[in-house]
């Protein structure tokens, strides 16, 4: 048990000691942004919903706002189910089409230049269609959740951009990712610690924060 707490203390380290990276040292028009599943099922109420997510709401839009007219592309996955989604055999029924819980919650509706991808899977991956990368060097991932649908896209993304021998830079900010909390079932600070370390292994660039230049 003692040898557990100290890795799990070693992994903690790990991302307090994490940068911040400054804004200006990446090419804003040639980045894209992907906000995922600040949603009103997720992040306003609903089955699955969390305040941590909520929490997201707002440090999300501002930081999408002052980068939107600079970006290549900003876009928002949202969970999006059909009725008999298979989805439903692992998670609570939440986000059916045309409910008000797959829309974007309304302060993402104020950015310039959003568009929204709706989703079936957890991955946002599989929404992407025939979406190129070619004028692209960077790819920004915030939103929810930690371990599973920031994970999977990210991690995914990078993958693919590995097996086609492509050098892009997918960036996870810390502080603009977060997981639900159910005690004794699913911890969000060890499920945040445990995944943002699987991300650096995986080629991720994990960093604490982005600061901005005013």
């Amino acid at each position: 048990m003692n040898n557990l707490l100290n890795e799990l203390e070693a992994l903690k380290n790990n991302l307090d000691n994490l940068p911040v990276e400054n804004i200006s040292n990446i090419q804003l028009n040639k980045t894209d942004l992907f906000i995922v599943d600040i949603n009103n099922g997720f992040a306003k109420g609903g089955a699955l919903y969390s305040p941590r997510i909520e929490s997201l709401i707002n440090p999300i839009t501002e930081f999408s706002k002052k980068l939107s007219p600079k970006l290549h592309r900003i876009i928002a996955f949202t969970d999006c189910h059909p009725k008999d989604s298979i989805e439903f055999l692992s998670y609570p029924p939440h986000c059916l089409e045309g409910d008000a819980e797959s829309d974007i919650v309304d302060e993402l509706k104020t950015i310039e230049n959003l568009k929204v991808l709706p989703k079936n899977s957890t991955n946002g991956f599989f929404a992407l269609g025939n979406m190129n990368f070619d004028n692209v060097d960077n790819i920004i991932v915030i939103g929810d959740c930690t371990d599973i649908c920031i994970y999977q896209f990210a991690v995914t993304l990078k993958t693919y951009f590995i097996q086609n021998n492509i050098n892009k830079n997918v960036i996870v900010p810390m502080n603009l990712v977060d997981t639900y909390d159910i005690p004794n079932v699913h911890c969000a600070d060890l499920s945040n610690i445990v995944f943002l370390n699987s991300m650096i292994q995986n080629g991720i660039n994990v960093i604490k924060s982005f600061s901005i230049d005013e």
